[in-house]
């Protein structure tokens, strides 16, 4: 449960409205990387987000495919996956990092519901943060 907490805190830390990306990110390679990171989370490959997390973060906040399921469970009652309807892309910096990162929303809808995905990522398009809720 610490690692479902700190995976959303990550999310939204240091995040005080919408701010330009950090130097070299691109909006569209951001919005990419995150709509590959909902690719794997809808069709189950929760190893797969595991391991898209920056090893650093992986380790220390004990990220595995489990505590990502359990953060999918957030949209349990969604239903399957139908399309993403849009892609919302900001950056911020981390206070607790002292870093700069850049966050999605991928806002998708699903048989049941919609869900928003919330990936954030640093410089290198790894993940370091992730939050799932229902609409």
């Amino acid at each position: 449960m610490l690692a479902l907490v700190l995976l959303a805190l990550l999310v939204l830390a240091g995040c005080r409205g919408a701010r330009p990306l950090p130097g070299g990110m691109d909006e569209e390679q951001v919005g990419e990387a995150a709509r590959e990171v909902v690719a794997m989370l809808v069709e189950g490959d929760y190893q797969g987000v595991a391991d898209a997390f920056r090893p650093d973060l992986r380790e220390e906040y004990s990220v595995t495919a489990d505590t990502v399921r359990d953060v999918m469970d957030a949209a349990s009652e969604a239903g399957a996956y139908v399309k993403t309807t849009k892609t919302l892309v900001l950056g911020g910096t981390n206070k607790s990092f002292g870093e700069p990162y850049a966050a999605a929303a991928v806002y998708c809808e699903h048989e049941s519901k919609d869900v928003i995905y919330e990936v954030s990522l640093d410089t290198n398009l790894h993940v370091i943060g992730l939050q799932v809720k229902q609409k």
